[in-house]
């Protein structure tokens, strides 16, 4: 069978407005990991990144004519959703392929990703065994026994029972990079390496982040493949596709501590040469543990701080006090690692005075760098419910990203306010003095190209 797998038409101004030059552009690992799922099995597999390609919706409706497949995916969120559709009506005036979709948006909402009249079946949860048996599934026209697929019948919509996650990581293939266009992908400005390229190591986060869909996905239960997997990538990443550093990509990297620890010494043991980066949580990390990552090659941890009031803390389920943050942030410098951390602005119910006190919070830290999105109450997660209480939400889903588009508006604030209090924000953390003398050298140690995109959309943040 022929597998053709699309990400759609997404330029990096859509995802991060006026942020846009120090973005970051990386492969998509789940229709990767799909990808070489299929191979392994035998199927015929092609791969349209659009966004990475700069191809319009007539590109691909040329590739997907020459390439004749059985079964078109597509990854879906809710910014992308509607371009999805759009390329599931050409496809389907155009070919005889069935079309299904997967990922956060359609795992949330299946009978509503489901509903549009282009689209055949919907995947909710990890897709790898689950697209395999849809592709047996049509040669009989029966998918009654497909775990994990909602599809459609002449009298209704079925859904069929999630199908369990896989325990093993292992049992899955490499991501299949080599039918993705690699030399178009980089990483975002503040991170090191000319060619920086992301790995996931794990699956599952145990947290309940009213903002975040991951648990819906991959579940609570953390899985992750084995220390010497993860080793025979990073060496793939280093000797066929020239990378000099790597991002992990876990949602949360130090779930496991013993685990963490294993693979660090197999790094150490390795002699990659590879510094890394990765994604915690304050309340996982302690100096013992950060001292061997630093050993190992990390350099770099971004964590979600995303408020210094305790009480927007508790209000967004994050599950972690100010003086964990406090303490993790100190210790991670102790040990000789940066930090890039992340502050919501403009959360439900957020008065002047909290935000005033997140921003100090902010300076109090002190992060290698800092971030201030604009909260996004994103569909089918708790903070969209919670954001309806407190104001209104738009309409167009394309308009949600975190960065420059403001979604959510409470009540008693107006667009402007709260534009202008993320900008004071960034002046306020970013032009101190003592700040700007103290991070030149973390500055010198990036590539110039990227050097010189900070200092640019900076200037954009600081004076627009």
């Amino acid at each position: 069978m022929r597998l053709l797998l699309i990400t759609p038409p997404n330029t990096s101004k859509e995802v991060y407005g006026k942020l846009s030059s120090v973005g970051t552009l990386y492969p998509p690992l789940g229709l990767a990991y799909i990808a070489a799922y299929a191979e392994k099995q035998g199927h015929e597999v092609k791969v349209i990144d659009a966004g990475a390609e700069n191809y319009d919706f007539e590109d691909i409706n040329k590739i997907a004519l020459k390439f004749c497949p059985d079964l078109v995916g597509m990854q879906t969120y809710c910014t992308t959703l509607n371009k999805v559709y759009k390329i599931a009506e050409n496809l389907k005036n155009i070919t005889d392929a069935k079309i299904v979709l997967g990922g956060p948006q359609a795992t949330l909402e299946p009978s509503k990703a489901i509903s549009n009249k282009y689209v055949d079946f919907v995947i909710y949860g990890e897709g790898e065994k689950t697209i395999i048996e849809l592709l047996s599934a049509l040669k009989k026209g029966n998918f009654s026994k497909v775990l994990g697929l909602v599809y459609k019948t002449k009298e209704k919509i079925k859904t069929n029972p999630p199908r369990p996650l896989i325990q093993n990581l292992d049992e899955i293939p490499l991501p299949a990079r080599h039918l993705f266009p690699m030399e178009k992908y980089h990483s975002s400005a503040n991170l090191r390496g000319k060619k920086t390229l992301n790995i996931m190591t794990s699956r599952g986060c145990p947290y309940r982040c009213a903002y975040c869909a991951g648990s819906l996905i991959f579940g609570k239960n953390h899985r992750f493949h084995s220390s010497e997997r993860v080793i025979e990538e990073m060496k793939l990443l280093k000797e066929k596709y020239g990378a000099d550093s790597i991002q992990f990509f876990d949602e949360t990297f130090t779930v496991n501590r013993k685990r963490v620890i294993e693979l660090c010494d197999k790094m150490i043991e390795a002699k990659l040469g590879l510094e890394w980066s990765c994604f915690t949580r304050v309340n996982l990390v302690d100096e013992e543990l950060l001292k061997k990552m630093k050993q190992a090659g990390c350099y770099l941890i971004f964590y979600g701080l995303e408020s210094g009031v305790q009480r927007l803390l508790d209000l967004i389920k994050k599950d972690i006090t100010l003086e964990q943050s406090e303490k993790a942030m100190k210790m991670t410098h102790e040990a000789g690692i940066e930090t890039w951390v992340s502050f919501m602005l403009n959360l439900p119910s957020a008065t002047k005075k909290e935000e005033e006190q997140t921003i100090d919070f902010a300076i109090k830290v002190n992060p290698t760098f800092v971030q201030f999105p604009i909260a996004t109450p994103y569909p089918g997660t708790e903070l969209y419910d919670i954001a309806l209480k407190h104001g209104k939400l738009k309409e167009n889903w394309e308009d949600f990203t975190s960065w420059d588009e403001i979604v959510f508006t409470p009540h008693g604030k107006t667009e402007k306010e709260i534009k202008n209090i993320v900008k004071k924000a960034y002046r306020k953390f970013y032009l101190r003095p003592t700040y700007i003398l103290k991070r030149i050298r973390s500055i010198l140690k990036l590539p110039l190209n990227k050097s010189f995109a900070l200092i640019k959309v900076g200037l954009l943040t600081f004076f627009t």
